[in-house]
């Protein structure tokens, strides 16, 4: 299940999406021509890990699936491990 969290203030550069259990918090941006995305994946109020990488996504709503996809490689690893 993933649920889209409105975040408290209208201007906040970092958005949160609860899944499986996790909230990301991320931010997605096309400033220099290309998408890059840079997030926190949290449980219980810890941080588990962190990341930034290069998007090949052409719009916001891509961006936030790539973000969204590794972030879910991120906890599965951690499952698994």
């Amino acid at each position: 299940m993933v649920r889209m969290l409105p975040l408290p203030w209208r201007e906040a550069p970092m958005k949160k999406i609860e899944f499986d259990g996790y909230l990301l918090v991320y931010q997605a941006d096309d400033s220099e021509g290309r998408w890059k995305g840079s997030y926190a994946i949290l449980k219980d109020r810890a941080e588990i890990t962190r990341g930034s990488l290069p998007l090949s996504a052409h719009s916001e709503d891509e961006a936030v699936g790539e973000i969204l996809a590794a972030a879910r490689r991120q906890t599965s690893l951690a499952i698994a491990a």
